[in-house]
């Protein structure tokens, strides 16, 4: 019943969705025809990603979907970073501004006129551009000329935003393939933006992934150096000791000797072949420098941070002469490191070369220090064998000693391995470029012809669209009305007793005893013709209930109880009933104010017990109607018993209920006033009226409650105000 009765509100308002869907479609179809045809090009890039296999416990490999998934979604992002697009804008602007015949962008008369094109001018927007691409870096918005030249770029639509809109990233599915497309209204820019995202897109990710790489390798460096400096002072330390404790027998001595000068020994080898190595790869990193800073031509910024270098490395050498331990070295290291990143960060023509330069540079330097270090390494060996060989007998020391500095030294030397460990790490991330097998497999082209609009898909999908969601619309304003609407909901909420349902129909024309008069037939006439046909199931159940006296009341207010009386009474009198109503509803005395009676039940009453002929002392006002009498009464904040107790009440009824055929009183509403309560002591029935436009309130529960105990005085519920449609649902 509950989908029925949907199925006909959307019936109901079927002309409104069909007109709001059609007025869909026509908006459609105007803004597509307005809209200007786009040109889409797109280019292919092999990213190499699912060839990365991991090796399972069992020895098998396969493929880690979740990394791939990761990578491709880190690559996807930082192609659309505002670091990439604003590459492509800037060059863009600067191709439109120095090449106005071949600019991608012509501007119209109305964008002729805008006033950012009078407040910088060309050259300045260039000079600031080139100068961004070639430190790598972007307008800021809080600077006034570059501010200009953003409202330049949104001007020509290059602006970050814009550009965005326009493009399209995604992985094709299930492949190593990733496609860039890009729409715009020339065919030429689409093809410039594809094939030139993918090149700045390759450098800066390089570049952040160098800088990166770079600066973890120079501190896990100085970590290492440090960490070695340690190791080699316990060392020392342990030499030393054993050296300085000798022994009292001269065998033991000689031997104790001769194994400390074959251990000094073997590790001189050992510095001096590192020395060699250090030596050899000096000279070919010289030469390949040398080699580099001729290709350059300018190298004076070079051998500035190169002499950096060299100053930075001397202090790094002074710091290891001292433990490792100086604020002030550490210090003055730290700065020349920041200065260094600083000159070494710039962009360029020829960055790719400054970089070979500077990394070549750092290299050179750190052999150099490293051949200093074996010298001096050297150098004290040779003292340490000189010094024992010419040693002679001492007492011996303490086993504790050595013991002490040998834990020590096994600490710092594990510490060491992990730290060549992670410098391993990074040397081969260094190595790993994640972005060395993207191969650009497909050339983005200039399209031929523009993109198809898809006029009536989109025609069809918006209609549609605008179908589902009006519909839904008017669902929802039906689920989340609370109202009870029709019969059968009102039944499953109070669980009370219907005697009729009576439609809605319009009052604002007749009222509701000239629409029972009236005969009127056709379509124009139904809903009234429903209602005067709902009013006379209604009289029936009056005449067959032997009684006379009705109180009609209600749980809340403007339920319709007024237009129901005089629908009812005027029914009765067409039965040639006579019929008198009386409006006890001092809250709210409509039926008073309709029929404009001056005859009030205030004036009645204190005549009860008098034998009075009621129409000749007009105790009863008349009507428009004939047999229909009125009893009306004045507004008033009181109830019936306040104004006379109950045996006055029963003995007026009683003493007019000869005179009339039926009786029709009014209360005021159960959930407000204790009226009805106190009338339905005096009536022989009691009628309910509710609204099907209300809903059913906790406190209309409790009036249903006294409702029930009624019993058999209570005749049922009229539902009014029911729409003609949901009368039998």
């Amino acid at each position: 019943m509950d989908l029925v009765y949907f199925l006909k509100v959307l019936y109901r308002k079927k002309w409104v969705i069909v007109a709001l869907s059609l007025l869909a479609v026509i908006t459609t179809f105007l803004l597509l025809l307005n809209n200007k045809s786009q040109f889409s090009s797109t280019a292919q890039y092999s990213t190499g990603f699912t060839s990365e296999r991991v090796k399972l416990a069992d020895g098998t490999s396969t493929l880690d979907l979740y990394t791939i998934d990761l990578k491709f979604d880190n690559v996807i992002e930082t192609i659309k970073s505002p670091e990439v697009l604003s590459h492509i804008s800037y060059s863009l602007l600067i191709h439109d501004l120095a090449s106005p015949s071949l600019s991608y962008k012509k501007l119209s008369e109305k964008e002729r006129k805008k006033s950012v094109l009078k407040e910088i001018n060309i050259d300045t927007v260039k000079n600031i551009l080139s100068q961004k691409l070639a430190l790598n870096e972007l307008l800021r918005p809080g600077v006034k000329k570059e501010e200009h030249v953003l409202e330049y770029l949104k001007l020509y639509g290059y602006d970050y935003t814009s550009m965005l809109e326009n493009l399209l990233v995604n992985r094709v599915a299930r492949t190593d393939y990733l496609d860039i497309s890009f729409s715009s209204r020339n065919p030429n820019l689409s093809a410039f933006v594809v094939n030139s995202i993918g090149v700045e897109f390759l450098n800066y990710y390089k570049g952040l992934s160098q800088r990166r790489t770079d600066e973890n390798a120079l501190n896990i460096k100085d970590l290492l150096r440090n960490q070695q400096n340690k190791v080699d002072s316990l060392g020392q330390l342990m030499l030393g000791e054993k050296i300085s404790q000798g022994t009292i027998d001269p065998l033991s001595r000689t031997t104790s000797a001769m194994e400390t000068v074959t251990e000094l020994e073997s590790r001189l080898a050992d510095e001096k072949g590192k020395y060699n190595e250090h030596f050899n790869r000096h000279q070919y990193l010289n030469t390949k420098l040398t080699s580099l800073q001729g290709t350059l031509g300018n190298g004076g910024g070079n051998n500035n941070t190169v002499t950096l270098i060299n100053k930075r490395n001397d202090l790094v050498e002074q710091l290891n002469r001292k433990g490792g331990s100086d604020a002030e070295l550490e210090k003055q290291i730290s700065d020349l490191r920041l200065e260094i990143n600083s000159k070494t960060s710039g962009g360029g023509n020829k960055v790719k070369i400054k970089e070979a330069i500077d990394e070549l540079t750092t290299q050179v330097n750190e052999e150099n220090a490293l051949i200093n270090a074996s010298k001096s390494t050297i150098k004290e060996y040779e003292t340490s064998i000189a010094r024992y060989m010419g040693m002679t007998n001492r007492n011996p020391g303490s086993e504790i000693k050595i013991k002490v500095i040998q834990t020590q030294l096994d600490m710092e030397n594990k510490q060491l391995s992990n730290l060549k460990e992670i410098s391993n790490q990074i040397a081969g991330l260094a190595k790993d470029d994640p972005t060395s097998n993207f191969i650009q497999t497909r050339i983005g082209q200039a399209a031929i012809e523009p993109n198809s609009k898809r006029t009536l898909l989109k025609m069809a999908l918006s209609g549609f669209s605008i179908l589902f969601l009006s519909s839904v619309f008017f669902l929802f304003l039906e689920i989340f009305d609370s109202s009870v609407k029709t019969p059968g909901i009102f039944n499953k909420l109070t669980k009370l007793k219907i005697a009729t349902i009576i439609n809605k129909v319009n009052l604002n024309r007749k009222n509701a005893a000239t629409i029972i008069q009236d005969e009127g037939t056709g379509r124009k006439f139904i809903r009234e013709n429903i209602f005067k046909n709902n009013i006379r199931k209604l009289r029936f159940e009056l005449l067959n209930s032997g009684n006379k006296v009705f109180l009609f009341t209600s749980a809340q207010n403007g339920t319709g109880k007024s237009t129901i009386i005089e629908a009812l009474a005027t029914s009765l009198t067409h039965s040639n009933k006579k019929v008198l109503i009386m409006d006890m509803n001092f809250s709210n005395n409509s039926l008073t104010r309709f029929f404009e009676t001056n005859v009030y039940i205030q004036d009645v009453m204190p005549q009860v017990g008098q034998q009075l002929n009621f129409e000749e002392n007009e105790l009863a006002g008349k009507t428009p109607y004939a047999n229909m009498y009125i009893i009306g009464c004045v507004e008033r904040n009181t109830t019936p018993f306040e104004m006379f107790n109950s045996h006055q009440l029963n003995a007026f009824i009683s003493q007019i209920k000869d005179k009339y055929d039926f009786i029709l009183l009014e209360g005021a509403s159960l959930n407000n006033y204790a009226d009805s309560k106190e009338l339905a002591l005096s009536v022989d029935a009691v009628f309910t009226v509710f609204s099907a436009d209300n809903a059913v309130t906790q406190i209309d529960k409790i009036s249903n409650q006294f409702i029930a105990e009624l019993k058999g005085k209570h005749y049922g519920v009229i539902l009014n105000k029911v729409l003609t449609e949901n009368i039998n649902l």
